[in-house]
């Protein structure tokens, strides 16, 4: 409930004070629906309060002081405290979204919460999921903006050297990770500085960061996995194979050592496949036969070499391991279309197609394949308009692909590598295993030891599905909650644009919260958006026609959009209110004037003078605005001479008396 008889003010098009009302109001009644819904006992608090996780952590400690600055009745208070809230609810969303790769939906609800409070950690979560989705520009600059926040966090320093590092500024990562070493001694950080010093071709001091690494997480076969996979980086080949081999050694069951191996192999001979490749992409399988990088490879080259039937027998397992791959799809659709199998090319391309329709395509170019078989299909079967909207597209990518090609290839050499002229480079499927510790969970296959694994990705890990769920459908009930209550809170304060706008997320979050839809009408008319406020508020009247202060804002926005019928329909009930409320009463005036019935008009205009015994200047060219309109020229005068005795200066007054020209 509202707190208080906090005086609002009205508008119409022809009445238009915003002064608060002196005389008995029109009391809006919204309500908290959360913090004050702990006493309550609304739905919606129920379900906040049943879901709420036990023991009380950071989230439950903010709800808890915003219950409490509810209970003061200061809207001020209420605001700052449901702004915490909202701020750490809408991070620990984004977290959720983050473990789900929709990292542009998590980047966004992190830059929500940065409105309502700007914090080093939440900068953090930004350039973790721009990094994943390759926005480096964007990932090093609120990296290094939490840095600059937080020069203590390592956190901090140590996701803005790897967002330099993805950025390729080599120095400035190596810069980062040093400070954060500075800090604390982690293998992380150390990773990173190692991988730094490799970009700056510096092998001594990144063997050295390298080496205290494996000192800190142990000398494993996947650590030594991670040590070759910075060096593969940076296409030094030879060492990269070494650290594979060391891996075997201490573990023959390492996961990755020998696709990776084999990986590198190929990137050191110009792309090109020997038995050796075979053999390492082969002997992963040994380990892990549903390894997905591993059978899309061998898929991959079978395709090449138009060995058909083994290619489909290792692209259909690695679909079954990893059904929102497009890239498989389309080698599917390749070797079906080079079969002659066009039904099943036509399937496997459309499949491609649209697991890529809400993605950014610059990450899965490969499916510009899929554009141009399907396109052709089409126009050999007759479908030429169909077929030529699909290359048309698959020429677009494949100017985009031509340009990242020369981006990564054709500028230069890498070190270590052979001339490519000789092969063209196959797609390399990118996993977690592309990733460096700093960021990445266990990749396909493998495990890494909770020592080894970064606090970011401990920090992201989420409980099970089941739990995930509630912990989302809780967060979802604390931020529809919650910024109905900062709603509330700005209403009070007369924000009237800010509580439209914050009603409206709530309603986005949680739209089941009890009596939302009657402050979004409520808030909407206030805020100068009388046809929302109609749209909404006529289905509040229509469901409580006893709902007075609905029906009276309802009756003023069909006021303020000049539908004089509806608004003396819908304030008739309310009359007796309405002569108690000069605003609400001019409306009413206004409307019965409009619409014929200037009996009754003149009766609630005379009304109205009676009992407005101190009424605003205003409020005084208002009645005498509508008087002129009713015919009463002399009656119209008292009013505006009233008016000046207040405000000799005020135009309208004058205008009215024809002592001035009228604006």
């Amino acid at each position: 409930m509202w707190i208080g008889s906090t005086n609002i003010p009205i508008k119409t098009s022809a009445i238009t004070t915003r002064n608060p009302l002196k005389a008995r109001v029109i009391f809006v009644c919204l309500m908290f629906l959360f913090s004050g819904a702990a006493q309550t006992g609304s739905p919606a608090s129920k379900s906040a309060q049943n879901s709420v996780p036990s023991p009380p952590d950071e989230l439950s400690r903010r709800l808890q002081s915003a219950i409490e600055a509810r209970n003061s009745g200061d809207p001020d208070l209420i605001a700052k405290a449901t702004q915490r809230v909202i701020a750490l609810a809408l991070a620990e969303m984004a977290r959720l979204r983050l473990d789900q790769k929709a990292y542009r939906e998590a980047s966004s609800l992190c830059e929500e919460s940065l409105e309502f409070e700007d914090t080093a950690e939440t900068r953090v979560e930004v350039a973790i999921a721009s990094l994943y989705d390759k926005n480096f520009s964007e990932a090093v600059k609120q990296a290094s903006k939490a840095a600059e926040m937080d020069p203590q966090s390592t956190l901090a320093w140590t996701i803005e050297g790897e967002a330099f590092l993805r950025n390729e500024d080599y120095r400035d990562a190596a810069t980062a990770f040093n400070r954060a070493l500075d800090i604390k001694q982690d293998a992380e950080s150390l990773y990173g500085l190692g991988t730094a010093h490799l970009g700056m071709d510096d092998k001594k001091n990144a063997e050295a960061s390298f080496t205290q690494f494996l000192a800190i997480v142990g000398d494993f076969g996947w650590s030594r996995v991670l040590v070759g996979r910075a060096y593969q980086g940076q296409a030094l080949a030879e060492e990269a194979q070494q650290q594979y081999r060391k891996a075997l050694l201490l573990d023959p069951s390492t996961p990755n050592a020998h696709y990776l191996w084999a990986i590198s192999l190929m990137q050191a001979n110009g792309w090109s496949p020997d038995a050796e490749v075979y053999s390492h992409f082969r002997a992963e399988l040994k380990i892990n036969p549903r390894h997905f990088e591993a059978n899309y490879m061998l898929g991959s080259l079978a395709s090449t070499s138009r060995s058909y039937n083994e290619s489909d027998k290792y692209l259909h397992l690695a679909s079954e391991v990893k059904p929102l791959e497009p890239e498989t799809w389309v080698l599917l659709g390749l070797n079906a279309q080079s079969r002659k199998a066009n039904r099943a090319a036509e399937a496997y391309f459309r499949r491609a197609i649209d697991l890529t329709r809400n993605v950014n395509t610059a990450d899965h170019l490969e499916v510009r394949k899929a554009y141009i078989g399907l396109g052709r299909l089409l126009m050999a079967s007759g479908k030429t308009r169909e077929g030529e909207e699909f290359l048309k597209k698959a020429r677009e990518l494949q100017v985009q692909a031509l340009v990242e090609n020369q981006r990564k290839f054709a500028a230069r050499k890498e070190p270590g590598e052979k001339s490519v002229a000789a092969a063209v480079r196959p797609y390399i499927p990118q996993s977690d295993s592309d990733r460096g510790p700093s960021l990445s969970p266990p990749s396909t296959g493998g495990s890494i030891t909770k020592e080894a694994r970064p606090a970011t990705a401990q920090a992201v890990t989420r409980p099970p599905s089941d739990v995930k769920g509630k912990t989302e459908k809780h967060l979802d009930v604390v931020l529809g909650s919650s910024l109905s209550d900062l709603a509330t809170a700005e209403a009070l304060q007369e924000k009237y644009d800010l509580a439209w706008k914050h009603y409206h997320e709530a309603d986005g979050w949680d739209p089941h919260i009890p009596g939302l839809q009657r402050n979004l009408g409520l808030a909407a008319y206030f805020a100068n958006q009388p046809a929302e406020a109609i749209r909404l508020l006529s289905k509040v009247v229509a469901e409580s026609p006893g709902d007075a202060h609905a029906r009276a804002v309802l009756g003023l926005a069909y006021c303020t959009t000049q539908d004089f019928p509806k608004a003396a329909r819908t304030i008739a009930p309310i009359a007796d209110e309405a002569i108690e409320d000069p605003q609400l009463g001019l409306a009413w005036a206004k409307s019965l004037a409009e619409t014929g019935d200037k009996a009754k008009a003149t009766h609630q205009l005379k009304t109205i003078e009676k009992a407005s015994q101190s009424p605003s200047v205003k409020t005084l060219i208002q009645i005498g605005q509508l008087w002129q309109e009713l015919g009463e020229s002399e009656r119209a005068a008292q009013s505006f001479r009233r008016a000046l005795l207040i405000d000799p200066e005020n135009d309208d007054a004058k205008c009215g008396l024809h002592l001035a020209k009228c604006p």
